[in-house]
């Protein structure tokens, strides 16, 4: 079951797109397509250097005969080839295999985990750099340099962030910014709150305004590529609009017939999770599912109702995560896109301490999996370790694959489910990254990557800086397969609003691409030191799977803040980046535009 329909774009489409005042940011990655298996450049015998690549060019080229005897080197192609990133696609070593002397693999050669393949981009493997040919070498026979290869769980090559020139002053941007709504704000807790249909050539965004004509009400932007138009429709709500709250933010999902569907929760204050689908003209009847046959409200105060959605798709099922039962997530099921639901399964049953019992991330394939990150509670009640699972097959698993418990359960009180602590830890609290100890996490965002790796964006309290406006810090975490490894990124400077002490501009990683990250902060991330003075918009590239970041700045001078930044899954060569601008009060009250920049990664 492909759910969202996606497929490749035409080449029209393609066309237009590069036409259109979109996002002028360069979101070249470390390369955009998978890396290639062993492929090298050339299979001759002479030498022409120990890692030299042949032609002045280093170009793959397409039918570059060997010369009379010389080879490609010992190793044949551009650097020493890493065990995962291409060459090229058909390229052989040079259209007259004559070596030159300076002959170089590729200019940026980018690879490993959706490296681009060689020719003037292409080269390299884990690190190669630009081997030169020697001064005599010559072409190897026919050595094309690998075929296209898959990605691996590792070997990103050195490359650099893209040389953006920002404009001068205020609120500078990296590119044509786009204004998708006038009013709205989300929480980060419901996913996905924007999706790319790609056979529309559509994005879709949900949002919650604050103030104006729309007070509290909930609406769905459907963003044209195309023709750069959005079209906004108010979704047909039951909860009242003077309960204004980020939290009521709806998340979307594009059906397997096309269709839209839309699904939220009020705030604590009812025991119901509402949908509607939108039929590519009007959005359709609120339909209510009612939590009180399964315990709604539940013990501990009244107001232990049900909140966020994160609805995704395994196999022809929709398993939706709601914060319900025991202020812990559970699962609703629909086996027919979304018409009727049913109670499926609590994913944890850890106690209630404070506030919830839990904060949880969800990063679904649509396919056959959800991964999911969680914490024990708020940060404010709970020194929180952060914890990683995924759902499949009807089994909890841990990072590893081992089996936790089946998430299926006979009734809301009679569970399968464990504490939390039974998955597989990614950050243990008082741990020191980067020489700062640091505890109280909480989570970001979370992607399961084509590859098989699982990234995680965190933040976490410096130790010792007190409980009113503590010290936050952002971290990264990466899963390759058999172990968690952390990463300090930057200061996220002072709290969003004086009674949320943990509330800060957030983070997102692109699902698309491994090497990159989008954060919001006051802090410039290449020092730790410079401050400006609203959150801006950085984007991170990371080419050694995640150990370093360099950085380009998105947003600069700006007057008011840029915050809680999403990137909605696409392709491997465009990227939709959206974040809220404006002025955030409380989760009640703000004033804030949706924006963002929409185009070619390169």
């Amino acid at each position: 079951m492909i759910q969202r329909r996606i497929v490749k774009p035409s080449s029209s489409f393609l066309s237009t797109l590069s036409t259109l005042p979109m996002c002028a940011l360069l979101l070249a990655s470390c390369g955009s397509s998978p890396g290639g298996g062993s492929g090298t450049a050339g299979t001759g015998s002479g030498a022409a250097g120990t890692s030299g690549s042949a032609g002045t060019s280093g170009s793959a080229g397409t039918s570059g005969s060997a010369g009379d005897s010389g080879g490609a080197g010992t190793t044949g192609g551009g650097a020493t080839g890493g065990s995962i990133a291409p060459g090229g696609t058909t390229g052989s070593a040079g259209t007259t295999g004559s070596a030159g002397t300076s002959g170089s693999a590729g200019t940026t050669g980018a690879g490993g985990i959706g490296g681009s393949t060689a020719g003037t981009t292409g080269a390299g493997g884990r690190g190669g750099t630009t081997g030169a040919a020697g001064t005599t070498g010559r072409g190897g026979t026919t050595g094309t340099a690998g075929t296209v290869g898959t990605a691996g769980t590792g070997g990103m090559v050195a490359c650099a962030p893209p040389n953006v020139t920002l404009p001068s002053g205020n609120d500078a941007v990296a590119g044509t910014r786009i204004q998708f709504n006038d009013n709205g704000g989300w929480c980060w807790y419901q996913d996905e709150r924007a999706v790319v249909d790609k056979t529309a050539q559509k994005i879709v965004i949900a949002s919650t305004a604050s103030g104006g004509t729309r007070n509290g009400t909930n609406d769905v932007v459907v963003y044209d590529i195309a023709t750069n138009t959005s079209t906004r429709k108010m979704l047909p709500s039951t909860l009242p609009t003077n309960n204004v709250d980020d939290h009521n933010s709806p998340a979307v999902l594009i059906r397997p017939d096309g269709k839209y569907m839309a699904m939220w929760s009020g705030h604590r204050i009812d025991c119901i999770t509402r949908t509607s689908i939108f039929d590519g003209t009007n959005w359709g009847t609120e339909k209510k599912t009612d939590w009180a046959p399964y315990g709604c409200p539940w013990a501990g105060a009244s107001t232990n109702m049900v909140t966020y959605s994160n609805p995704w798709y395994i196999g022809s099922s929709i398993f939706a995560a709601v914060r319900s039962v025991g202020t812990s997530p559970a699962f609703l099921t629909s086996t027919d896109d979304g018409a009727n639901w049913s109670y499926y399964g609590r994913l944890t049953s850890t106690p209630q301490m404070g506030y919830v019992a839990g904060y949880y991330k969800y990063w679904g394939d649509n396919t056959g999996r959800i991964d999911f990150v969680g914490t024990e509670g708020h940060p404010r009640d709970v020194d929180n370790n952060l914890w990683h699972g995924y759902i499949s097959n009807g089994m909890v698993y841990k990072s590893d694959g081992t089996a936790v418990n089946s998430l299926k359960d006979t009734n809301s009180t009679t569970t399968n489910a464990k504490d939390v602590s039974a998955f597989t830890k990614v950050f243990s609290t008082g741990s020191s990254i980067k020489g700062v100890q640091l505890n109280h996490a909480w989570n970001h965002d979370i992607v399961r990557y084509a590859d098989g790796t699982v990234a995680i964006m965190g933040q976490a309290r410096v130790a010792g800086t007190g409980t009113d406006d503590p010290d936050k810090r952002l971290f990264y975490a990466r899963y390759d397969g058999s172990s968690w490894k952390l990463t300090y990124i930057v200061k996220l400077g002072t709290k969003l609003y004086p009674d949320e002490q943990d509330y800060t501009g957030l983070s997102a990683l692109d699902p698309d691409d491994p090497h990159t990250i989008y954060i919001s902060t006051f802090y410039d991330p290449r020092d730790d030191t410079t401050k400006s003075t609203k959150r801006e918009i950085w984007r991170g590239t990371t080419c050694d799977n995640g150990a370093t970041f360099s950085w380009t700045q998105v947003t600069a001078r700006s007057t008011v803040d840029n915050i809680r930044p999403i990137v909605p899954k696409w392709d491997s060569t465009h990227t939709a980046l959206l974040w809220l601008n404006g002025t955030y009060t409380t989760a009640q009250n703000y004033a804030m535009k949706v924006v963002g920049l929409v185009g070619p990664k390169n």
